[in-house]
Order: C-alpha cells, then sequence, then structure tokens
C-alpha cells in the first residue's frame, strides 16, 4: 500500500463478518481491510450528504430498527409529536417478528429535517436512517409556470 495507513479494530456481529467475507471472495475486493475501507468511504459520503442541508426540502427519511429494543417505538412516536411542522406521513411496515421500517415523509427547512435524523440516527434498535431528498421549491415552479404562460401567449399572437 502506497498511502499511509492507521489501524483500528473493529467488533461485527458474526453474521455482518460473513457477508463481509462473501464479498471478498467475489474477488471485487483484495482483503477485508480493503472492502471495509470502501464501504467507510460510501458511508462517509452518505452521511456528509444528510449533514448541512439548507433551504426547503422535501423527501423521506427511512429508519429500519429493531421494535423489541426498550423504548424506541415509543421514541419515534415522540418524535413524530417533536416534528409536526416538518413531518408530513408516517408509514410503518412490519418487516418480520423484530424488525420494523418506517418511511417518514418530511417537508420544511433542511436544518430541522437535519435535527430530526440526529435525533432518530442515536436510538438504541435503529440499525439503518436513509434519507432521500428533493428540492421542491414552491417559487420556482410557479415562476416556471408564469413563464410558460407568458411564452405560450406569445406563440397564439
Amino acid at each position: 500500500m502506497s498511502q499511509d495507513v492507521d489501524r483500528m479494530s473493529v467488533t461485527l456481529p458474526p453474521d455482518l463478518l460473513s457477508e463481509l467475507n462473501q464479498v471478498v471472495e467475489t474477488g471485487e475486493y483484495n482483503s477485508r481491510s480493503e472492502a471495509t475501507r470502501d464501504a467507510l468511504r460510501a458511508f462517509v459520503t452518505e452521511f456528509n450528504q444528510q449533514t448541512r442541508l439548507s433551504g426547503t426540502l422535501s423527501g423521506t427519511v427511512v429508519v429500519l430498527y429493531e421494535h423489541e429494543h426498550s423504548g424506541v417505538t415509543d421514541e419515534m412516536s415522540e418524535l413524530q409529536h417533536d416534528f409536526t411542522e416538518t413531518i408530513v406521513a408516517v408509514h410503518h411496515v412490519h418487516l418480520s417478528d423484530h424488525l420494523c421500517l418506517e418511511s417518514i415523509a418530511v417537508d420544511g427547512a433542511g436544518g430541522r429535517i437535519e435535527t430530526l435524523l440526529s435525533r432518530i440516527r442515536p436510538l438504541e434498535g435503529v440499525r439503518q436512517v436513509k434519507l432521500a431528498m428533493v428540492q421542491a421549491d414552491a417559487d420556482a415552479d410557479a415562476d416556471a409556470d408564469a413563464e410558460s404562460k407568458v411564452n405560450a401567449a406569445r406563440e397564439r399572437d
């Protein structure tokens, strides 16, 4: 390896380590370390895309969690009450005996959405949090509609 590296230790559940080994065995990666570095780069990139959010945004927060963990279901419900100005709708699905998936439709200030994410991530039992955002600026849509109407009127004349 041509660059300096620091070593760290990671503790993984056996099933996740097995999945990592299977990925390496495909031949796409020379080692678990290489596969782990690639996964960490993707994680850091995704995390950075979910921070410093600005403007008015719309999208979905997808949360996978183990509902058997003490309090996680209550905490998810409490967050819905704390973010009523941002959360538009919630869809709750039972994936298995112990896993739940919540799809949370959000619309509002980017900073407020970021705060919601920062409250969900550390909850015990939460396995994954994903954010898919679109910039739905109503003023830009209104401007585009008005411009289209003006152009259509010019074409008729």
